[in-house]
């Protein structure tokens, strides 16, 4: 099969003949339909982002149709059109052990820890598999891997946004463009999009944001006022990144709101002229700060 290999060492990309991949006893082979560039590929081969192996397929945004399957592999059919997590868990450590498979401490990302799916086939455990509708285009299928799944869990788990609160999101690139639309399907009151770019900040209202704010040129915190009807307000920073985002998120937000960013979640609290932040993992306080 063809492949789109990644070396290290040279820092170049090259479509080699690679052999197709044996499923294991419980792997599932996918004849790859469609697989996205996500900007993180783009940092791979540019080396912003440090390579786990030398040599690797890259691609995480994946959708296909089983072409083979394992021998203990139930639930699946060859032919069936299939969407593939970013990634799978390393089924060595304690949660794994103990089949808390969703709370992996040593989660493995897709295209970066083990061969992707810029290629004709690809491997992937059974468990990392959800059905694609007939009726759902697999190009369309390949991104919920990533750009809808990332900030749908963002806003729906690690910030619990509940119906009638208010979000404000950094960044309306790739994640936020659907972070927008997730967080109206979840019932936001308010939904306030920060973006430099002119284009984005369209696309964000049109895509269902109330507001839409250019941090270089507006007052960020004037957008603030617009929230304080509401109870408590929350923030998905899923793009946006640096020291001076979290500055303006932490001031942003009131007493009661949280700041959620990858895979942490952060509670902000009123003391003073100060907003005290508590910073969670996994819904476990790590560390206290203050700005």
């Amino acid at each position: 099969m063809r492949a789109v290999r990644f070396h290290l060492s040279s820092g170049e990309l090259q479509v080699e003949e690679m052999p197709i991949p044996e499923p294991g006893p419980l792997d599932v082979l996918v004849k790859v339909d469609a697989c996205g560039i996500c900007l993180s590929d783009v940092h791979l081969i540019d080396r912003s982002i440090p390579a786990v192996i030398p040599d690797v397929t890259p691609g995480h945004e994946t959708a296909g149709t089983i072409a083979r399957k394992g021998a203990f592999v139930e639930g699946w059919n060859e032919g069936d059109r299939v969407v593939l997590a970013a990634g799978r868990t390393c089924m060595t450590c304690a949660r794994c052990r103990a089949g808390r498979l969703e709370e992996c401490l040593a989660p493995q990302i897709m295209g970066f820890m083990y061969d992707g799916a810029w290629a004709e086939y690809v491997l992937a455990p059974f468990y990392t598999l959800s059905a694609v509708p007939d009726n759902v285009p697999m190009e369309q299928a390949a991104i919920v891997a990533d750009a809808v799944s990332t900030p749908f869990a963002a806003l729906s788990d690690r910030a619990a946004l509940r119906p009638g609160e208010s979000v404000g999101l950094w960044g309306i690139g790739g994640l936020g463009t659907h972070a927008v639309q997730i967080a109206r399907l979840l019932g936001a009151g308010l939904i306030v999009a920060v973006d430099p770019l002119e284009s984005a900040r369209k696309r964000a209202l049109s895509l269902g944001a109330d507001i839409a704010v250019d941090p270089a040129t507006e007052d960020v915190s004037s957008a603030r006022g617009s929230c304080l009807a509401h109870a408590r307000s929350r923030c998905s920073v899923t793009s946006a990144t640096g020291s001076s985002t979290s500055t303006i998120c932490y001031r942003w937000f009131r007493e009661g709101g949280w700041i959620c960013r990858d895979r942490s979640a952060t509670w902000c609290r009123s003391k003073g002229s100060q907003t005290v932040c508590a910073a969670y993992r996994r819904r476990k306080a790590i560390r206290f700060g203050s700005s």
